[in-house]
């Protein structure tokens, strides 16, 4: 009971206490509050082009008109790392070369006579100018190769000598200018020639010789360096996003006619082991056509064509194994695999998004030519261990030039092939037993430099992009939309899908990322 009583005497001197009036004498001061505005909460900015500028509106609610109360400082951050002060006055004015990754941006305004600290805080993104748009490969007017971009960021910018101001020697026989895309830690950004072929800094867009192939290769063979320039890569980019049709494997094809093929995670990265192109481990390697075919959608194998014995080739052991394997017939094939019988050689081939037959991921088309001169369209599906044969198809005579050819080009949503002889420009529809011949006047009778079907960026549209060439207008790259009406081929040219003043474009390929 004493601990009882205690207690309440106590709480009672605490209640007393708690309850007595307080008559201290306090003296509170508003302190001097600014209020900042006219700093975005983000900016999208390109590097080695644009300026970061920044006029912050500054409103104190003490203002004593004394510029010298204030201390400044502008701070980058590239995640948990602050990288620089990049400016220590009011108002910024920056350059901007930063790595082209997310960057915070820190504005610290110091009220040097309350030492209070008022901030706000932005958030950068940094892209280059070649981070998306169509790279270009082409001759300039020396007949040099030469690379240019139709950058496509907020505004279309033609961006020139990317190749003579990379750092290389100048070369000749432009091939192709190509962005991997895929996995970025295996991103490359290629220029192909013919007189060699090195992968670029994807962000100074530099490049030196010893960019080149042979530094990705560890061989236990010899080949001639001077044939181990690719002039080819698979997969391709095949959407407006980058992705690809594996980021598991890729495959190069050489000047020389060989075929490196890798498993990216397993290799440890874009490193190639002995050639494929052959039929046993230590066989002899046979001269591929400068032709990789697989579907576009999802490559899972890998199809090629020895020249030496005329025969399409199959490849479906990425990481596993070096040789390839010699196709055999399927019962009911629509044509034989081994050509040599037939007299027949391979002029073209092409990967497309054509589904006929139930080809998911997209049909590959080969021009074949016996010995008569008659030509013949083979359609087939390269997917897996065992691709299948969906079509084939005589070249009638109505398809005036067709052996003349300078280019070709498969629709993938129509039995329509494009093709072009010097300045004349011709469709020819192969639908059996409703073939027709067309004449198309939309290239001004300018040289033909380049077409080629988009299975990289939009191919529902079933686009063409059809480059043409004159001394007084320079280069040209138009877009067209195919037609849909199966009585007759139409090129629909497109709204702000016309270029001029580039160069003699002999190539040109999508870059969706850095």
């Amino acid at each position: 009971m004493k601990i009882y009583q205690y207690t309440l005497v106590l709480l009672s001197l605490f209640c007393s206490f708690s309850c007595k009036k307080d008559d201290g004498n306090y003296d509170y001061q508003d302190i001097n509050e600014l209020k900042i505005s006219g700093v975005n909460t983000t900016y999208t900015l390109l590097r080695d082009i644009d300026t970061l500028r920044i006029n912050p509106n500054i409103l104190a609610s003490l203002d004593e008109s004394d510029p010298s109360r204030y201390q400044y400082r502008w701070i980058l951050r590239n995640g948990s790392v602050f990288t620089d002060t990049i400016g220590r006055s009011r108002n910024l004015e920056y350059p901007v070369h930063l790595e082209p990754v997310p960057h915070d941006l820190y504005y610290r305004v110091l009220d040097k006579k309350t030492g209070v600290v008022w901030v706000a805080n932005s958030k950068l993104t940094i892209g280059t100018a070649f981070s998306r748009g169509l790279l270009l490969m082409g001759e300039d007017e020396q007949g040099y190769a030469e690379a240019e971009m139709l950058s496509m960021l907020s505004d279309t910018l033609h961006l020139k000598h990317i190749l003579s101001d990379s750092g290389l020697p100048r070369l000749r026989q432009p091939l192709s200018f190509l962005h991997t895309g895929g996995d970025a830690a295996y991103m490359r950004l290629w220029a192909f020639t013919g007189d060699g072929s090195y992968y670029f800094d994807r962000i100074t867009m530099k490049a030196t010789t010893g960019n080149n192939f042979s530094r990705l290769l560890y061989m236990s063979e010899s080949i001639p360096a001077e044939t181990l320039h690719p002039i080819a890569v698979a997969p391709q980019i095949r959407n407006a996003a980058g992705q690809v049709g594996s980021t598991l494997y890729r495959a190069m094809l050489t000047k020389g006619g060989d075929i490196f093929t890798t498993f990216l995670i397993i290799n440890g990265g874009d490193f190639y082991n002995n050639p494929i192109n052959r039929v046993s481990v230590q066989g002899e390697r046979l001269p591929a056509a400068p032709y990789l075919l697989y579907s576009t959608l999802n490559m899972t194998s890998l199809m090629w064509y020895d020249t030496k014995n005329q025969r399409f080739m199959n490849y479906s052991s990425f990481g596993l194994s070096t040789p390839s394997v010699a196709l055999a017939d399927a019962a009911g094939a629509k044509f034989s695999w081994n050509q040599a019988a037939t007299g027949r050689q391979l002029v073209y081939a092409e990967n497309t998004r054509n589904t006929d037959g139930g080809s998911t991921n997209g049909n590959s088309f080969a021009i074949m030519k016996d010995g008569a001169n008659v030509h013949h369209i083979y359609k087939f599906y390269a997917s897996g261990a065992a691709p299948v044969t969906r079509d084939a198809y005589t070249v009638l005579p109505i398809a005036v030039d067709f052996d003349k050819a300078n280019f070709y080009a498969f629709s993938s949503n129509r039995t329509v092939i494009i093709y072009a002889v010097g300045s004349n420009l011709y469709a020819y529809d192969y639908n059996p037993g409703n073939e027709r011949f067309y004449r198309l006047t939309v290239t001004d009778n300018d040289q033909i430099t380049m077409l080629k079907f988009d299975t990289q960026i939009d191919p529902i549209s079933n686009s063409i992009y059809i480059a043409t060439y004159n001394t007084a207008k320079k280069g040209t790259l138009r877009r067209f939309a195919l037609g849909t009406n199966p009585n007759t081929v139409e090129l629909i040219l497109q709204e702000n899908s016309t270029w001029t003043d580039l160069l003699k474009v002999k190539d040109f390929n999508w870059r969706a990322v850095n």
